[in-house]
């Protein structure tokens, strides 16, 4: 799919855009099926934005990450997905942000881009700023426990 562009005007925001598009290749979990993620409800003047991650495996618990760099490293901690982040990678795992999918496969979770995650703390996402979200959630091959990733999303503040 293509990017999804948002106006960006209003009150603090400076005008402009703000671009969001899928990246890297997500792996077929145990279902059959790639996880795609999907960002809604973007309100800037709130500076609040919904992630989505679907097609996980039913009832697999997983948890979003944040970058600011794009990577791709195949079976990474030894999953059989592909680690579509580098560099310094943020985790949602605070309370409440380590999900259960439900049984259509899918966790969500209300950012504020005031506070990404970072290994040396939370960051704010300003103008310039291009972040790269993705899921990690379990799965299993063969009745074997692993786990897999979604696909990523390029969220980029212009």
């Amino acid at each position: 799919p293509g990017a999804q562009v948002f106006p960006t005007e209003g009150p603090g925001t400076g005008g402009g855009t703000l671009v969001i598009q899928n990246y890297c290749t997500a792996v077929p979990n145990s279902s059959g099926q790639t996880s795609t993620m999907i960002a809604s409800n973007v309100d800037l003047t709130l500076r609040t934005m919904d992630l989505e991650a679907v097609n996980l495996t039913q009832n697999a618990f997983g948890y979003f990450l944040a970058s600011l760099t794009q990577g791709f490293i195949p079976n990474a901690g030894g999953s059989q997905g592909n680690l579509c982040l580098s560099g310094s990678i943020g985790r949602y795992v605070g309370p409440g942000q380590i999900q259960q999918a439900n049984p259509a496969g899918t966790i969500s979770l209300a950012l504020d881009l005031t506070q990404i995650p970072q290994p040396t703390g939370f960051v704010t996402a300003i103008a310039g700023d291009t972040w790269n979200f993705q899921a990690w959630y379990r799965d299993a091959v063969g009745g074997s426990a692993t786990s897999n990733f979604t696909d990523g999303l390029s969220v980029t503040f212009q």
